[in-house]
């Protein structure tokens, strides 16, 4: 006689810690892990990362997103602390847009419930402050509002994603969290898509090499740098090259190049000038400029017309870096 298996019981406890910083990473498929998400996808996909990121309190210190799959390495907080009315608005602006058909929160409502006192302030702020600094909230928000927006543009119904997130604790060590960083910004090199980490754009190592501040502002770099006595300069050639020590290993998948290893070891795990150039122009949006700002300014003054039509003004909800730093102090 076949015996039914009580629902709690299906599935594996998902190892959460409770009233401490821990790091997670985290995997999740497409379904049928089939090759769906292309390079349009993935910049969505990244865009809205980090306007959930903001708006969680989740810190993402790296991530891959490959064309069926994601991995992110994240840090989630101790908890999410008690955001001040303006705090939780200014988080809002970030993730919640104008009012749709259907959709059950905006940031008009949230503005307005908030502004309102009493119990209905308290009941908006009760909600909000749940969907902060919490691993499954985070990764449900990122996975439900990229589907809407993939499913809307593919003009398609149903799941986008195979079933629930993998996720894994992460020591909270510089050992531990290098590894299974490295092991992520590999994925592409893994996958047979480029031979050097830095040149795939959709990862975390990629975004900070293509970016003017470098690993100034890679959250990984700036988290061990915070710990310990080595610099972000020091922190970064010694990540790279365990980043080609690994990637040499000829194991499952592609490899980077044993020229590439060499230069890299002899390189002292550093980029050079026109790498690092060379990485800025690759990760530059197509349909740039490139040139002095000048010449930038002089040509845009001149084309804004034809070439930058006139949008009607939107609130603000675009995230910014900026917007973002005061969100992940480091403890």
């Amino acid at each position: 006689m076949m015996q039914l298996i009580p629902p709690k019981s299906r599935r594996a406890p998902r190892i959460l810690i409770r009233g401490a910083r821990a790091y997670y990473h985290v995997v999740s498929r497409v379904v049928d892990r089939s090759f769906r998400l292309t390079d349009v996808d993935k910049e969505v996909f990244r865009g809205l990362l980090r306007r959930v990121e903001a708006f969680c309190g989740v810190r993402v210190l790296t991530y891959a997103i490959l064309d069926n799959h994601f991995h992110l390495l994240v840090e989630v907080p101790a908890s999410p602390g008690e955001p001040d009315d303006e705090e939780l608005r200014r988080r809002a602006r970030l993730l919640y847009g104008e009012e749709r058909k259907g959709q059950p929160l905006s940031f008009f409502r949230i503005d307005r419930a908030l502004a309102a006192g009493g119990e209905i302030r308290e009941r908006m702020r009760t909600l909000l402050i749940g969907r902060m600094g919490s691993l499954p909230m985070f990764v449900k928000i990122l996975k439900q509002r990229f589907s809407i927006i993939h499913n809307r543009k593919q003009d398609r119904l149903g799941t986008l994603w195979e079933e629930r997130f993998h996720s894994v604790l992460v020591e909270d060590s510089a050992a531990a969290l290098t590894a299974v960083a490295a092991y992520i910004d590999l994925n592409a090199v893994r996958a047979g898509i480029v031979k050097d980490p830095k040149d795939y754009r959709f990862s975390g190592y990629g975004e900070a090499a293509g970016t003017r501040r470098g690993f100034s502002r890679f959250p990984l770099f700036v988290r061990l740098a915070a710990e310990h006595a080595e610099s972000i300069e020091e922190i970064a050639a010694l990540y790279r090259r365990r980043l080609f020590v690994s990637g040499s290993d000829p194991g499952k998948g592609g490899t980077v190049s044993k020229e590439g290893l060499e230069r890299t070891l002899r390189q002292g795990g550093t980029l050079t000038r026109g790498e690092s150039l060379l990485c800025q122009l690759r990760h530059m949006t197509r349909g740039g400029i490139i040139g002095l700002k000048a010449f930038i300014e002089a040509w845009t003054a001149e084309n804004k017309g034809k070439y930058f039509p006139k949008r009607p003004k939107r609130p603000k909800s675009l995230f910014s870096e900026e917007d973002a730093s005061s969100l992940f102090r480091l403890r």
